[in-house]
C-alpha cells in the first residue's frame, strides 16, 4: 500500500497540471499581463487572476518538499508532522505497538491508584 505522502504527491501533480493550464489560459486571454503593463491598468484588470499562479507556486513548493524528503528517516522531513511518509502497514504496526506500550503504563498506574484508594479507605475505617 502507498504511504499518505505518495497519495498527496499524486494529488499535487494533478493540481499543478490544472493550475498550470489555468495560468496559461489566463495569460493567453489577457487576464494576466506579463509584458506591456502600464501603471495601475494591469492591477485593476487582472488582480483576481493571480490566484492561479499563486496556488501553482504553493503546490510546486509542497511537491518539492515531499519529493526531497523521501530519502530521510521517519520524522526527519519538514512535513512529517502533518503528512506521514511511512507505508501504511508499517505505520499500523508502529501505532499498535505504541498503543500497547501506553496501555501497559496506564494499567500499572491504574493498579497503583486503585491500591492507594483501597489503603486510604482501610486507614479511614481504622
Amino acid at each position: 500500500m502507498d504511504s499518505p505522502a505518495n497519495r498527496v504527491q499524486r494529488i499535487l501533480v494533478g493540481m499543478i497540471l490544472s493550475f498550470l493550464l489555468m495560468t496559461a489560459l489566463a495569460i493567453s486571454e489577457g487576464l494576466i499581463q506579463i509584458f506591456g503593463c502600464v501603471g495601475s491598468e494591469c492591477q485593476e484588470k487582472s488582480s483576481y487572476a493571480f490566484i492561479f499562479p499563486i496556488i501553482l507556486l504553493l503546490s510546486i513548493t509542497l511537491y518539492l518538499l515531499l519529493h526531497f524528503s523521501k530519502g530521510k528517516e521517519h520524522e526527519k522531513g519538514i512535513l512529517d508532522r502533518w503528512i506521514s511518509r511511512e507505508e501504511e502497514d508499517v505505520m499500523r504496526s508502529r501505532l499498535k505497538q505504541e498503543q500497547l506500550d501506553a496501555s501497559g503504563d496506564n494499567m500499572g498506574s491504574g493498579w497503583s491508584e486503585m491500591e492507594k484508594r483501597h489503603l486510604e479507605t482501610k486507614l479511614e475505617e481504622e
